[in-house]
């Protein structure tokens, strides 16, 4: 296992940090409409009573937040670390 190669490149990074933002914002409006489509409906009402680890007012955002660790140990290494590995080769 390459650590460099898993956690990819710059490139890469920005590319995971604007499917982060993008994925958070359709949720949020998705989950503060008033109808929505009726397949989702069932997903959406486990999410909102804190059935589902995604978002729940009461407890914090989970999933949220682990997504935005792994998304800060990706970025601090590719960022920074990784340019000084290089540099030192």
């Amino acid at each position: 296992m390459n650590l460099a190669k898993e956690m990819g490149t710059r490139e890469d990074f920005f590319k995971h940090l604007t499917l982060f933002i993008i994925v958070h914002i359709i949720i949020n409006v998705w989950l503060r409409m008033e109808s929505s489509p009726q397949f989702l409906s069932g997903l959406k009402q486990s999410i909102q009573e804190g059935k589902i680890w995604f978002y729940h007012e009461g407890t914090g955002i989970f999933i949220t937040i682990v997504w935005l660790i792994l998304l800060t140990v990706q970025g601090f290494y590719v960022l920074l670390v990784k340019d000084k590995i290089q540099q030192k080769q």
